[in-house]
């Protein structure tokens, strides 16, 4: 898993961001200590009325993970879970498909989209800064990548419906 890391600091330090992605690599790669990295997924919701806005994030360690359900700040989920090894593997696995994909700026005047971000940190450092918005389609492609890519820890707790039920 050390060399998935190792590989996309590197791949990081030779690709030119966009206006939504950040990657960052220290001047030279050092062995990793995957169990430094955290995992921060957010899903943003659309503008709806509270009853059905739904807002998460899934925070992601090598021993534990974490999943805050809010609606416009009024925290209505927060649950905890251990992060099972396969899992833990398939994420860190994933990371070099995260950072090869390009993301599309967003559409002005598109309302009711919805947003996504990933935030992967190295201790102090960000590896993997990736924001989507998606609306009318634009983007799509990136959102159901990452959302394949966190399929398997969002799995690990029950459905958003049952955690936070609407009004």
């Amino acid at each position: 898993m050390s060399a998935i890391i190792a590989y996309i600091l590197l791949m990081s330090a030779c690709s030119a961001p966009t206006a939504t992605q950040i990657w960052t690599a220290p001047a030279t790669v050092e062995p990793v200590v995957v169990d430094e990295v955290v995992i921060v997924y957010s899903f943003y919701d659309s503008s709806v009325p509270p009853p059905s806005h739904r807002s998460l994030e899934l925070t992601v360690s090598q021993p534990h993970a974490r999943l805050v359900i809010d609606s416009y700040g009024e925290v209505l989920a927060d649950e905890s879970r251990p992060t099972p090894p396969e899992v833990w593997s398939a994420l860190i696995d994933g990371l070099a498909s995260l950072v090869a994909l390009r993301v599309d700026g967003a559409q002005e005047g598109c309302v009711g989209g919805t947003g996504e971000a990933v935030r992967v940190s190295l201790g102090k450092q960000v590896i993997v800064d990736l924001a989507v918005d998606e609306c009318a389609g634009s983007n799509e492609r990136v959102s159901e990548a990452i959302g394949r890519w966190i399929k398997p820890v969002r799995d690990v707790f029950p459905p958003i419906h049952e955690l936070a039920p609407t009004g």
